[in-house]
């Protein structure tokens, strides 16, 4: 009787850890162009090859907004969604709170940008890449300058 019960209960949980495995899909582009989130999706694994603009990127105004307002002392954040390759995706934020220019950056793959939240004192954009610069980590370690997103002439355009 234990064994019936047993063949019969298995399939059904196995049916259920299947459906709750689908119900978890994950986050893709076209979330985070319904969020509203600027995108870039890398073309290349390499960050010399995005830097020269292997990487599609929407929504890059929101960057430039977002120094403006820095600039005019008004508050505001960005969400980032970075995609790579391999469909991996990588959330990054950076907000402006009136005073004090946090960068949460969660993809580490950038040079010279670690992952982990930072509290800057500045952004600035040259190019094609957002800088943040006079960055402290929660764990009071010191980074001069960071790279927060990393775009395409024509996307800032």
């Amino acid at each position: 009787m234990k064994k019936s019960l047993l063949l019969l209960l298995l399939p059904l949980a196995l049916l259920a850890a299947c459906s709750n495995a689908e119900s978890e899909e994950s986050y893709s582009v076209e979330d985070a162009r319904e969020n509203g989130d600027v995108i870039a999706q890398h073309q290349a694994n390499s960050f010399d090859e995005i830097v020269q603009g292997a990487v599609e990127v929407e929504n890059a105004e929101k960057l430039t907004q977002l120094i403006t307002n820095v600039e005019e002392n008004k508050e505001d954040e960005v969400n980032i969604s970075v995609f790579d390759l391999d469909g991996s995706h990588s959330e990054n934020k950076i907000s402006y709170n009136g005073e004090t220019i946090t960068f949460e950056n969660n993809y580490g793959n950038y040079e010279q940008s670690p992952a982990g939240t930072y509290e800057c004192s500045y952004i600035s954009q040259r190019g094609p890449v957002v800088y943040l610069s006079s960055c402290s980590a929660e764990d009071e370690s010191e980074v001069s300058t960071m790279i927060g997103f990393v775009g395409t002439e024509e996307a800032f355009r």
